[in-house]
């Protein structure tokens, strides 16, 4: 087991607690009645693009038969749709649908709007502060 850096670790601990938080309350803004999986699979596949589901199962981290599963779900939902894979015509790509584009856009939208009413609560100079770090935490997140 690594050790903790007595200076970092406090801090480290805080940031922790406090994106727990702040993702369980983003997750309660619209949903759609959609899945965290499933959000997670839509959003991969407006980042990147169209892709296989083995390739989606690896950048999710989840195992290739639960990434067929999702990707079942959110085609009989009509938010995804299957194309044949230029490359290899044996496979399929999964891709977004015009739906599916809209759903995700909803989605963003209602979880923005969430979290620009808990910012506006901030005092002018707390948003400032907040608006500074954000280049540190985007720099963090890259890393990731």
């Amino acid at each position: 087991m690594k050790t903790l850096s007595p200076a970092t670790a406090p801090v480290a601990t805080r940031l922790r607690l406090v994106l727990m938080r702040l993702g369980r309350t983003l997750r309660r803004e619209g949903g759609h009645g959609l899945t965290p999986s499933q959000i997670s699979a839509l959003a991969t596949i407006e980042d990147l693009g169209p892709m296989r589901i083995s390739t989606l199962a690896a950048h999710e981290g989840i195992d290739p038969s639960v990434a067929t599963r999702v990707v079942a779900s959110l085609e009989s939902q009509g938010l995804f749709e299957r194309a044949d894979d230029p490359e290899d015509k044996r496979a399929c790509l999964v891709d977004l649908t015009a739906q599916g584009r809209a759903a995700l856009a909803s989605l963003w939208h209602e979880r923005t709007v969430g979290l620009t009413s808990r910012l506006e609560r901030l005092s002018a100079e707390e948003r400032r502060s907040f608006e500074a770090a954000l280049p540190v935490l985007e720099k963090l997140a890259r890393d990731s």
